[in-house]
C-alpha cells in the first residue's frame, strides 16, 4: 500500500464518517452550504469579494443589478469601484508585524 493510497482510504473514510446517511440520500446538509460558500469566496479575487459586498449591501442579486435602470447602476457602479480602490489601497499598504496594515 502506498502512502498516497492510504491517505486516499482515510480521506474517503473521513467524508463517510462525516458525511453520514444524509449524503447517502443526497440531502444536503446545512454544512455542505456553508462549505460550499466557503469554498465560492476562497475563489474570488478581493476585488469581486468588494464588489459581491457592495451588491449584497444593497440587497441585490446579479440579476436584480442587472435590471437595474442606467442611473441606479450608475450610483452602485461608483459605490462599488469606491469599495474595489478601497481594497486595492490595503493591499498596497505594508503589512505589521501582527498582520494589520500600516
Amino acid at each position: 500500500m502506498t502512502i498516497a493510497s492510504a491517505i486516499s482510504g482515510i480521506a474517503s473514510a473521513a467524508t463517510s464518517a462525516v458525511a453520514g446517511p444524509a449524503a447517502a440520500k443526497g440531502v444536503k446538509t446545512a454544512f455542505d452550504a456553508i462549505l460550499d460558500e466557503l469554498k465560492k469566496v476562497g475563489h474570488q479575487t478581493p476585488m469581486e469579494r468588494a464588489r459581491d459586498a457592495v451588491l449584497k449591501k444593497h440587497d441585490l442579486s446579479e440579476a436584480q443589478y442587472q435590471g437595474l435602470s442606467t442611473e441606479q447602476r450608475t450610483a452602485i457602479d461608483k459605490e462599488i469601484a469606491e469599495a474595489v480602490r478601497k481594497v486595492a489601497e490595503a493591499q498596497m499598504r505594508p503589512k505589521r508585524a501582527d498582520g494589520s496594515y500600516a
